[in-house]
């Protein structure tokens, strides 16, 4: 177990460099350092060479140079990648230091989609042959070119390379994978290869759902601009008129009750009305707290879900929301022995599942108002339950295979599997009806064309002014009908 007292930073490619070769001299190693096999990596340590003229074969060299064992040289490699795939995609004016100071949910941030099979050539198939031809180091840890590129992925979607090669993420990485080869052992070759392939599904899926997950984020996204532009364009009208219709349907109501029973009092009808008050008000809240209209969501088949499912949905968010709260709240988290990256991850979970009162109460009505799809919550209280099973260690806890014994690993692969293959199904399924929403669509039509909003804005005017004339007239009705008893 790591000191729970360390401060885990992202180790940067030269601070890693620096201290393998720290590490060579105090192993008693005193060749002079400028051997022409890792010139260019020196270089780049004095500043000579930019990260673009460094090569996975010149990381090779400086790692066998520096005496480093497979896994190591591996994540130095990837490092290496990695941080070239940053310097590409850094905001103007910022340095790869400027996003590790801000963090290391940041840094994940910045890093989403990093893969050695997108960017300059270096991919596994590649990086197989390079690990083999420097002393077959791929084929003395056992790995054949599938396996070397499932453990490439593996250790990318685990993030163990932004850490340093002597790292507890690394080390417990490392201690995973030859236990894991430990319980392979002795097993048939059937079970090995079930074992493998199911590893080899489980990673891809969990980063397509990730992949999946983004894209449904900035589709949602999409959606509340335009909502929130149609609020800004309409809402001065728009929001007058919802509770004037509302205040009609309630004064008809109440007098369509009265003449149908004249034994009826104001207090019997008032309840009778609850139920449907309490959506109205909630709808109403929302359009005025968060400037948007409530969004069609799918069910099978990507078939917008009626009242009844919606409430459902509605419900089944509550539950995720409330166990999220209960796992993340800064006073639970406190009394852990969670790392501070930990605790700083949790506290973002929490804040971004749940919409809370000061205190840290939490109350229905604001949990009504989450603007998170049931798949994102399902994802995170998912992320959650992992970094409590990894407390203490900074890794991506979501890429450790639960299970002691190799009958429990592969249940729970296939359980993951299984809960990975729906949940990208369901995504999908938002994804299409976020994109195809017709409310959304509509706006957009309407909002792109002056003569549209000029229509709409003098068709709501019209029937705000009809309202205004008629609610008076129904109020006195009510008060003809029910006498001294208070009708507003």
């Amino acid at each position: 177990m790591p000191s729970l007292s360390r401060k885990p930073i992202v180790t940067l490619l030269r601070e890693e460099l620096s201290a393998c070769l720290k590490e060579r001299e105090a192993a008693g190693d005193f060749n002079p350092a400028g051997e022409l096999p890792v010139n260019a990596v020196l270089e780049y340590l004095r500043g000579d060479r930019d990260i673009r003229g460094l090569s996975p074969g010149d990381f090779m060299r400086f790692g066998s140079y520096c005496h480093l064992g497979f896994h190591r040289m591996l994540a130095l490699v990837v490092k290496g990648e990695w941080e070239w795939y940053i310097s590409q995609r850094l905001p103007s004016g910022r340095c790869l230091e400027d996003i590790v100071d801000e963090g290391l949910a940041r840094v994940r941030e910045i890093s989403s989609g990093f893969s050695l099979t997108m960017e300059r050539g270096a991919v596994a198939a590649g990086l197989y042959r390079l690990f083999e031809d420097h002393g077959s180091l791929a084929g003395k840890s056992g790995c054949d070119e599938d396996d070397f590129r499932d453990l490439v992925r593996h250790l990318i979607l685990a993030d163990v390379y932004l850490f340093a090669g002597n790292s507890p993420e690394m080390t417990n990485f490392v201690a995973g994978e030859e236990a894991q080869r430990g319980v392979l052992k002795g097993v048939s070759s059937g079970a090995a290869e079930d074992f493998w392939r199911k590893k080899r599904v489980w990673i891809e899926l969990e980063n397509e759902a990730e992949a999946l997950l983004l894209k449904l984020e900035e589709q949602a996204l999409r959606n509340r601009q335009i909502q929130r532009r149609w609020m800004s364009t309409f809402g001065h009208i728009y929001i007058p008129l919802l509770e004037s219709e509302y205040s009609y349907s309630s004064f008809t109501y109440r007098i369509r009750c009265k003449e149908e029973n004249h034994l009826l009092t104001l207090e019997d009808i008032e309840v009778l009305e609850e139920e449907s008050r309490l959506v109205e008000e909630e709808h109403l809240a929302r359009l005025k707290k968060n400037g948007r209209v409530r969004r069609e969501l799918p069910g099978s088949g990507g078939i917008p879900l009626d009242d009844e499912e919606m409430e459902d949905y509605e419900k089944e968010c509550k539950k995720l929301l409330r166990k999220i709260w209960r796992l993340t709240h800064p006073d639970t988290i406190e009394r852990e022995k969670f790392t501070q990256e930990q605790k700083k991850k949790l506290r973002a979970y929490f804040e971004e599942a749940v919409p809370f009162q000061d205190g840290g109460s939490l109350e229905d009505e604001e949990i009504a108002l989450t603007m998170r799809s049931l798949a994102a919550l399902k994802d995170l209280l998912a992320k959650v339950e992992a970094v409590w099973k990894s407390m203490g260690l900074d890794c991506n806890e979501h890429a450790v295979i639960q299970g002691e014994t190799l009958a429990e690993q592969l249940s729970w692969l296939d359980s993951r599997i299984n809960s990975l293959e729906d949940e990208a199904g369901q995504i999908r399924a938002e994804i299409m009806a976020s994109v195809n929403d017709p409310e959304s669509l509509e706006m957009v039509a309407c909002l792109d064309s002056p003569e549209e909003i000029a229509r709409i804005s003098e068709e709501m005017s019209t029937k705000l002014k009809w309202y205004e004339e008629q609610l008076p007239l129904l109020k006195q009705k009510l008060l003809e009908l029910f006498g001294d008893e208070e009708t507003a």
